[in-house]
């Protein structure tokens, strides 16, 4: 006798509560030469995916003339600054001729860090209205500036801060190279403590 599916007795599906990591994104977007990859670099926990090439044209343009590459798409890195809590690192090109690598930022699991550099002239005003409505979900890592010297970025950009709502201390001085210096500019824009990572 061949046994078909109404034949067996029914069960009740059992669901397991698992519970997941929370997955957030964080966008590395600003000028080119602020240190976006490099960032990324120190901060991913895996061997992150860049899309730097050699520079075509003199890197003096950059403002930077030691620059010898250039970001032309999105770099990708992960950090998992806790058990629970995982985060994709994505690091948008400067140029604006790759402004169609950039992806949307503005769901809400996703956080902003801009990179400036502090020996750049009006470091803010081209970026920040770029995250017109967002700029609650943002934090300002300002390269190339001691920490002595992060009070005089911040009275430099009162005007643009106050007018997009972003507090003074969500302005920082940051070192792309150090992982530790990066982590802290993270957890602002994450708006986790410092002591979580």
């Amino acid at each position: 006798m061949r046994t078909t599916l109404s034949d067996l007795p029914t069960r009740r599906a059992r669901w397991r509560r698992v519970s997941l990591p929370t997955r957030l994104r964080l966008v590395f977007a600003g000028p080119v030469g602020a240190g976006k990859t490099t960032a990324v670099r120190a901060l991913s926990d895996v061997a992150p995916v860049d899309t730097d090439v050699p520079i075509s044209a003199g890197s003096a343009e950059y403002g930077d003339a030691g620059k010898k590459t250039t970001t032309v798409g999105l770099d990708y890195g992960a950090w998992k600054p806790t058990a629970e809590i995982s985060v994709a690192l994505i690091g948008f090109p400067g140029q604006d001729r790759f402004a169609h690598a950039r992806q949307s930022s503005s769901s809400s699991d996703t956080r902003i860090l801009l990179w400036l550099r502090a020996d750049s002239e009006s470091i803010a005003d081209d970026w920040l209205p770029r995250f017109a409505g967002d700029h609650h979900r943002l934090a300002i890592a300002v390269t190339r500036c001691t920490d002595d010297a992060i009070d005089t970025v911040r009275a430099a950009l009162t005007e643009s801060l106050e007018r997009y709502g972003i507090p003074p201390t969500r302005v920082l001085a940051t070192d792309a190279r150090d992982r530790e210096s990066v982590m802290r500019a993270a957890c602002a824009a994450l708006d986790l403590p410092e002591e979580e990572s």
